[in-house]
């Protein structure tokens, strides 16, 4: 379970990393090869919760590799994409001489884009299986309905079948890529499987009742927990999550 939330405690340590990155940029800067409002733009559109990629994206600033800022910044939240996919054969940014080599390894990955639906669908980790609980989170809108439709199924369809109530297991993708690459929101799918456990969860929420059974939790590009949604798809309140988070034990 120190899996599912260790993200949490990185904000801890979030300001630390943010300065240590920072740093070229910042020399850049006071060397007079940068001016502030580039730094404070290169800052804003760096995609990374450390702003790993800042003295990358300065460096190229500065060598004039690059010379719009929006290619820059569509680039460089690719290529974070692909390394947040475990997809990019490149793991380190510092690694890319200049822009062009960045360029050319991200428009490479996006012509191959040949993934079976296979894969796609199983672009998911498993981060608890036990008698109490099943947690899952997804990594692609493909995975995110598979999982909604089978694993997380709770909605009564027409003809006795289930479905899934979240806008992230529907069949467009919009919903789940708005959320996971643009907001760089993480979802945990959560199933309870202990009967006492769900009795409990019943008895918590009488307004919910079985629709505590499954729900969806999202954590921040921080590692915090900004929200969660019941099987019916109805999101609670912050008290409503820590008390929830107390009966499951999370």
């Amino acid at each position: 379970m120190n899996r599912l939330f260790k993200e949490t405690f990185r904000s801890i340590l979030i300001d630390k990393i943010l300065l240590e990155n920072k740093k070229q940029a910042k020399l850049y800067v006071v060397q007079g090869k940068l001016s502030q409002d580039d730094f404070n733009t290169l800052v804003s559109i760096d995609p990374s919760p450390t702003k790993k990629y800042v003295g990358w994206m300065a460096k190229q600033w500065i060598a004039k590799t690059v010379t719009d800022l929006d290619e820059l910044r569509n680039k460089v939240e690719e290529y974070d994409a692909f390394v947040k996919n475990g997809k990019a054969k490149t793991k380190d940014i510092y690694q890319f001489a200049s822009f062009a080599d960045l360029k050319k390894e991200v428009d490479e990955l996006n012509a191959m884009g040949s993934e079976s639906k296979s894969e796609l669908r199983d672009d998911y980790e498993i981060i608890m299986d036990t008698d109490k609980l099943f947690i899952a989170v997804p990594h692609t809108h493909e995975a995110s309905r598979y999982l909604g439709l089978s694993k997380f199924q709770y909605r009564d369809c027409e003809g006795g079948s289930k479905d899934s109530a979240w806008c992230t297991t529907y069949k467009a993708p919009d919903h789940f890529n708005d959320y996971y690459f643009k907001q760089q929101i993480t979802f945990y799918y959560i199933r309870i499987k202990n009967e006492a456990m769900i009795e409990l969860a019943k008895a918590a929420f009488p307004t919910r009742g079985g629709a505590m059974v499954v729900t969806a939790l999202l954590v921040d590009k921080n590692g915090k927990v900004s929200s969660c949604y019941d099987g019916d798809d109805k999101q609670m309140s912050g008290p409503e999550i820590t008390k929830f988070r107390k009966i499951i034990g999370i």
